[in-house]
């Protein structure tokens, strides 16, 4: 049978306190769903301190693949109880007197913990797909005879620009379908093919900027895209194509 100091021995190997900048870092024995242990911040003067985890319970559940943007006001409905308050993402202790820093560091540790396993058990995960294939099988559904992929259309320059899918509808009329990927490079290059086109004013083609809208955008290269023509998210594309071809 192992003697009481030897287990505690072994226990405080795996608390560790660590200086940082502006205080300490307390690594202890709660572990996260990943089974990674729960460190916390211990800053303060004096008299009274602060123990904070440094917004960790958040990481840990978008690490997992959460979606879901956590509001201080969701996180702090899960804690409050605990008399814990909430800033920026991080769950922190009141001020509390020296001699209960042990209890305020197990208290944030276990909170973070629940946090975590909350996150999990209730937020929506990323969805990752193949976006391209996806918009070209939808395409195939309704279009299959009628539907070429990468084919040249000429603009306005005289230029011919290379669009995603052209769709080939009745009375010589087309439908370009442009999908564009997060990335400034592809941004940039669907929007200069999409204005080139748009500027020649050929009234037997309409055109569609088609974006992943399972991936966060910025505001400012949708209304980008929108320079050079309709932008519409994936997951609305099937009504407004269906419209556009009618």
């Amino acid at each position: 049978m192992i003697e009481p100091a030897a287990l505690l021995e072994q226990l405080s190997r795996i608390v560790t306190a660590t200086p940082t900048q502006d205080g300490v870092r307390v690594s202890t024995h709660v572990l996260y769903p990943s089974n990674g242990a729960v460190s916390v911040v211990v800053r303060g003067g004096a008299d009274h301190f602060q123990v904070s985890d440094e917004g960790a319970g958040i990481a840990e559940f978008a690490s997992a693949g959460i979606s879901t943007i956590v509001s201080d006001r969701m996180l702090a409905h899960q804690v409050k109880r605990l008399g814990l308050i909430v800033s920026n993402g991080s769950i922190m202790s009141p001020m509390v007197p020296a001699d209960a820093i042990s209890a305020a560091v197990l208290i944030v540790a276990n909170a973070s913990r629940s946090v975590a396993e909350w996150g999990i058990s209730n937020l929506h995960y990323r969805t990752h797909r193949n976006f391209r294939k996806d918009l070209a099988e939808l395409l195939g559904r309704y279009f299959r005879d009628n539907l070429k992929s990468d084919s040249p259309v000429i603009g306005k320059s005289n230029k011919p620009h290379k669009f995603g899918h052209v769709i080939y509808l009745e009375g010589d009329r087309k439908l370009l379908i442009d999908p564009v990927v997060n990335e400034a490079s592809s941004i940039n290059a669907r929007l200069v093919a999409n204005l080139d086109v748009r500027l020649a004013e050929n009234p037997a083609i309409k055109q569609l900027i088609v974006y992943d809208d399972s991936l966060a955008w910025k505001s400012s290269d949708l209304r980008l895209l929108e320079m050079g023509a309709r932008t519409v998210a994936f997951s609305h594309a099937e009504s407004e194509i269906k419209r556009l071809a009618a």
